[in-house]
């Protein structure tokens, strides 16, 4: 295989990098998408299927994409469950997700951490089908989603650099001016499209870090 570098996570990294020419997302080593809707906080839970995709890749480098399930649906649910504050809870989250990268790294995987992706407006018939068949109570509103994605990256930034963990940040180029995903970007209610890869290699270098 030609490609140099290797998506995986949650369905987002699916759709951002899909059929791309340069960036593979995780189906093409799994046949599917075994981590879809894991949440950045409990991955390490995940490591029997994780490991099953990372160890073909050991010489690749690997973009790990998480943090968005968390953002739409276990923060705010943690928060009216326990009453604990969405601050720790964003905090907390980074914490655990960025210290077992910083494990699989030290195991000799070239991972680098890409920001939580820009959260959808989840609007239309498709979309309220989705929410219906949700495990979860989908009680965030948008303005709640995009803070606790700004927060969450910030996080990972922290947590990464004390790590030592590349960070891969094009937040910026994914939203317009209000905060909201880029029109031409927008593959559905919850995801963007593989353009988002031809952003990722535009404004970071692999290879460099």
């Amino acid at each position: 295989m030609h490609r140099k570098i290797f998506a995986i996570g949650d369905s987002h990294s699916r759709r951002c990098f899909e059929n791309h020419n340069y960036i593979a997302d995780s189906r093409v080593l799994a046949g599917h998408n075994k981590l879809d809707g894991k949440t950045a906080f409990n991955l390490a839970r995940h490591e029997k299927k994780l490991l099953k995709i990372l160890d073909p890749l050991r010489d690749k480098e690997i973009l790990f994409c998480f943090g968005e399930v968390d953002v739409r649906l276990h923060i705010k649910y943690k928060h009216q469950q326990l009453s604990v504050p969405v601050s720790e809870l964003i905090e907390n989250t980074a914490k655990r997700y960025v210290s077992y990268v910083h494990e699989l790294r030290k195991m000799g995987y070239h991972i680098h951490i890409f920001n939580v992706v820009p959260t959808g407006d989840f609007m239309g018939e498709e979309a309220e089908k989705w929410k219906r068949g949700l495990q979860y109570p989908f009680t965030a509103s948008f303005a709640e989603r995009s803070s606790y994605t700004e927060q969450l990256n910030k996080a990972y930034q922290r947590h990464c650099t004390a790590c030592q963990i590349p960070f891969v940040d094009i937040y910026q180029y994914l939203v317009d001016n209000q905060g909201k995903r880029k029109e031409e970007l927008v593959f559905d209610y919850a995801h963007i499209n593989n353009r988002c890869a031809d952003l990722v290699l535009k404004h970071y270098s692999f290879f460099d870090s």
